[in-house]
C-alpha cells in the first residue's frame, strides 16, 4: 500500500493524489483531467473507421466473429450494440464470469435483455465456489482488496475461452489507465494480451464517458437499480453502475480505509470531467457519502464469505491509514479536507 503524509485532490475534478500510481502535474491537476482533455484532439472518425477495416481484415475460422465480455451493465450494451450496428459484427460470442454474491434484478434482467435483443450465444462462467470463498477471503484478510482474485478471472477466463473457440479478437469497454490517469496514451489494444488474440478496449475507438456508455445502453433497454426499486445504495451517487452484484460493492469501499476515497470520489469526478456536475456540487457529494458502506453490501458479503460483521471490522481496523486517518474514541476519523 502506497501511504502519503497528504492528501492532494486534483483542483479541477477532486480525484485524490492517493490513487495507487497516480499522475499529477505541477499545477496540481490529475493526469485523468489531462488525459479528458486530450480526448479532444483524438480523430475517434478515423479510429472507428481502422476498427471496421481491422474487423474485415482480421476474419477467424470461428463461428464467432469476436468475444465481448459482458457483466450485462452500460458498457457490455454499448460495446455489443456498436460491434453489432456499426461495425458489421454479427456473431459476437457474449462470456460473463460470475461471483457468489446475491445478484440483483437489474443485472438479471439486464443481461437477459443484451442475450435476447440481438439473439446471441451467452457463456456464464462459474468459479469454484469454494475457491472463490477462500480466495477472496484471502486477498481481504491479506489486503483488503477482496475481489483481487476474481477480477483476475473476470479478465483471463475470457482469453482462454476465445482460445478454445478459435477467437482472436476480444473486446473490453475502457481503457482503464487512461480514464484513471495512471497512463498518458490511449492504447487501442490491451498491452498485456497474448498472441493468439487480440483484445481491444472500445473507449479507445468511441470517446468513453459514464455519459455516452448510458445513453447507448438506454437505448436497448438497460435499466438500472432506481427502474426496478429494489436496491436505494448508501456510499453511492448513482444507480447505473456496478449494479448486479451486492456484495461487490465492499470491493469499491476498501479503498477508503487505505487511499482515502472510495466509488463516490470515482464517479464523481468523471461528472466534474463530463460536465453533470460543478467541483462544488462534487465535493458536497464526496464529504457526504465517500465513507459510507452500504448495509446489504455489507450483509450479503459476510454471509457468502462465512465473516460476522465484528470479524469483517477487526480485519479492516488493521487496514486505516493513519497517515490519512485518526483513531478517536474507537472511531477512525480522516485527517484531510477536501481541498
Amino acid at each position: 500500500m502506497r501511504k502519503k503524509n497528504r492528501i492532494m485532490h486534483c483542483k479541477r475534478c477532486l480525484m485524490p493524489n492517493t490513487r495507487p500510481n497516480s499522475i499529477f502535474n505541477k499545477n496540481n491537476i490529475c493526469q485523468a483531467c489531462i488525459n479528458h482533455d486530450k480526448k479532444k484532439f483524438i480523430n475517434f472518425k478515423k479510429r472507428q473507421e481502422w476498427l471496421s477495416r481491422y474487423i474485415k481484415n482480421n476474419k477467424n475460422k470461428s463461428k464467432y466473429d469476436c468475444l465481448v465480455a459482458v457483466s450485462g451493465g452500460k458498457d457490455s450494451h454499448m460495446i455489443v450494440k456498436r460491434l453489432i450496428e456499426n461495425h458489421s459484427i454479427k456473431n459476437p460470442l457474449l462470456v460473463s464470469i460470475s461471483d457468489e454474491f446475491t445478484h440483483s434484478r437489474a443485472g438479471q434482467y439486464n443481461i437477459n435483455n443484451l442475450v435476447t435483443r440481438y439473439n446471441l450465444d451467452h457463456v456464464t462462467f462459474r468459479c469454484k465456489p469454494k475457491e472463490f470463498i477462500r480466495k477472496t477471503r484471502q486477498d481481504f484478510e491479506k489486503e483488503l482488496h477482496p475481489l483481487k482474485w476474481i477480477e483476475e478471472q473476470i479478465y483471463l477466463i475470457p482469453l482462454d475461452i476465445a482460445e478454445k473457440y478459435g477467437i482472436n479478437l476480444i473486446f473490453y469497454s475502457e481503457n482503464p489507465a487512461f480514464e484513471y490517469g495512471t497512463s498518458k496514451k490511449l492504447n487501442i489494444f490491451h498491452p498485456h494480451a497474448n498472441k493468439k488474440n487480440k483484445v481491444i478496449f472500445m473507449g479507445a475507438i468511441y470517446p468513453y464517458s459514464i455519459t455516452d456508455s448510458l445513453k447507448e445502453a438506454r437505448s436497448i433497454g438497460f435499466k438500472n437499480l432506481d427502474d426496478f426499486n429494489e436496491w436505494k445504495r448508501e456510499g453511492s451517487i448513482e444507480q447505473d453502475t456496478q449494479i448486479d452484484s451486492l456484495g461487490y460493492i465492499v470491493q469499491l469501499w476498501t479503498k477508503y480505509p487505505k487511499f482515502g476515497f472510495q466509488r463516490v470520489s470515482d464517479i464523481a469526478s468523471r461528472y466534474v470531467r463530463e460536465g453533470k456536475i460543478s467541483l462544488d456540487e462534487a465535493r458536497k457529494l464526496i464529504i457526504e457519502n465517500d465513507h459510507k458502506l452500504d448495509s446489504q453490501a455489507l450483509e450479503d458479503f459476510i454471509n457468502c464469505l462465512g465473516y460476522t460483521s465484528k470479524e469483517f471490522w477487526n480485519i479492516v481496523d488493521k487496514f486505516w491509514n493513519s497517515n490519512l486517518f485518526e483513531k478517536v474514541d474507537g472511531i477512525w476519523r480522516r485527517k484531510f479536507n477536501y481541498n
